[in-house]
């Protein structure tokens, strides 16, 4: 579970119990594991349209930018930033409501093959996260654009997760740092996702699999986002998140240790 926004160098972009009944086996506080999880294989395509703008595409998402160090609105309620501030490093800065909520540094290599970034988040509850990301070129021969093959991904400190029980038959997904709030029944209706920095006209729905098996479908104005599969193993002590993109082939996979 996490913020939903275009996940470019994010996607991205998200709960010790005692003994589980079978209807309240998810509940709990849940921790990422990164050295578990897998977020590289993820394709990226940044290109270039000309009037010194950019297109910057995620599977069947997309956002076009100039690269004029001013703030343009997005899709889902932020602002993009971005300037170049050396021949081969550029500068991405994300607004919410006037308030900078992360700050980017790119650069890709002199042979033009590795894309890094490097990033500082602010999140709601006031702490900040740091995130280095890697991609190799795919496609393209130099400079910024080009298709781009996430390889590495390191955040600290990692992301928490809480569920709770909601309404009796229903769940409540909390990720803490983020105040983002995802209440559902598991009935496949939708349901507005809640928290500061989610876009306007989010929702979750949720479906039960078997005792041990979740699928949240998040929407923005009706059009899913990303689909989330929960399996909990047989212990309890570990959660599996993968998460699937529209248009996206390859999965990001998070696992989280139950706390």
């Amino acid at each position: 579970m996490q913020t939903r926004s275009l996940a470019l160098f994010v996607s991205f972009g998200l709960a010790g119990a005692t003994a589980l009944a079978a209807d309240d086996s998810f509940v709990g506080k849940w921790k990422l594991n990164p050295d578990k999880s897998q977020f590289t294989g993820l394709i990226y395509k940044i290109e270039d349209v000309g009037g010194n703008k950019y297109r910057f595409a995620f599977g069947d998402d997309a956002e076009t930018v100039p690269l004029d160090g001013k703030g343009h609105p997005t899709k889902y309620g932020n602002t993009w930033a971005i300037t170049q501030t050396g021949p081969n490093k550029w500068k991405w800065t994300r607004k919410h409501d006037g308030k900078v909520i992360s700050i980017s540094n790119w650069t890709v290599s002199e042979d033009g093959q590795i894309f890094s970034s490097s990033r500082e988040s602010m999140r709601p509850d006031g702490s900040t996260s740091h995130e280095e990301l890697k991609f190799k070129r795919t496609g393209g021969t130099s400079g910024l654009a080009g298709i781009w093959e996430s390889t590495e991904f390191k955040m600290t400190p990692p992301t928490m997760l809480e569920i709770e029980k909601w309404q009796g038959d229903g769940y409540s997904f909390l990720n803490p740092a983020y105040k983002e709030r995802a209440e559902f029944k598991l009935d496949g209706k939708d349901y507005p996702d809640k928290g500061p920095l989610v876009a306007k006209d989010t929702t979750v729905s949720g479906q039960r699999d078997d005792d041990h098996k979740l699928e949240l479908t998040y929407k923005l104005k009706g059009k899913t986002t990303q689909t989330e599969h929960y399996e909990l193993s047989t212990d309890g002590k570990t959660l599996t998140a993968t998460i699937t993109f529209p248009g996206e082939s390859k999965s990001e996979v998070d696992v989280y240790d139950r706390q």
